[in-house]
């Protein structure tokens, strides 16, 4: 059996929802999506060190789910203001039709927060995103969405 190419399985893949994808420059793709969360383990009062997941349905401009993620985060510090702040540390994986793309990143954890978009690396993934590298923003519109906007190089 030949291997197939990474466009025949681009093609291949269903269409259940669409992604907003645009080609930045040769080799660079950007991907758009909102995650709407849907499980969350966050307390109100985190101590330092707190392990937290929450996890999402993943949809497209028009509200359909293109796919679902996670996010595995702990609280690295906490900021003394009033009301205290919390910086934590996530790791992502969104799985979208095609395959899985896996992020990371630190911020100071204020949702929502809208307009503020908190830069995200694109550290790998599986499927058509088996070599994925790049940058990303999450924007956390509302406490349940945030917009996700990554600029991924695959090949």
């Amino acid at each position: 059996m030949s291997a197939i190419s990474r466009r025949a399985a681009i093609l291949a893949v269903p269409a259940a929802g669409t992604i907003a994808i645009a080609h930045a420059s040769p080799g660079d793709q950007v991907i758009s999506f909102t995650a709407k969360r849907s499980k969350d383990t966050l307390p109100v009062s985190p101590p330092l060190g707190a392990p937290f997941i929450i996890y999402y349905t993943l949809l497209d401009p028009t509200g359909g789910s293109v796919g679902d993620g996670s996010l595995l985060g702990m609280v690295v510090d906490v900021v003394v203001d009033v009301p205290p702040k919390i910086v934590v540390q996530t790791k992502s994986i969104f799985r979208l039709p095609g395959g899985e793309i896996h992020v990371s990143g630190m911020e100071i954890r204020k949702v929502p927060d809208p307009g503020v978009k908190r830069p995200i690396a694109v550290v790998g993934g599986t499927g058509i995103y088996a070599s994925a590298r790049g940058e990303g923003t999450i924007e956390h519109q509302t406490a349940d969405l945030s917009a996700v906007s990554l600029t991924v190089t695959t090949g």
